[in-house]
């Protein structure tokens, strides 16, 4: 197993607060998807069940 060196300019920034706090907000405030895909397919289904009911 090889030994890896760390950059001590990383290093530096691991150990800065500001640094850190601004990797742990990565994400936050960016628009949830999940929700707009549930209702794709929940509309989708509807629509198919409208389809299968004209059919018979």
């Amino acid at each position: 197993m090889e030994h890896k060196v760390l950059d001590p300019r990383e290093v530096e920034l691991r150990l800065d607060e500001d640094f850190n706090a601004i990797l742990n907000m990565i994400g936050e405030g960016a628009p949830v998807f999940s929700f707009d895909e549930k209702e794709k397919i929940f509309r989708a289904q509807q629509r198919d069940e409208k389809i299968a009911k004209e059919l018979h």
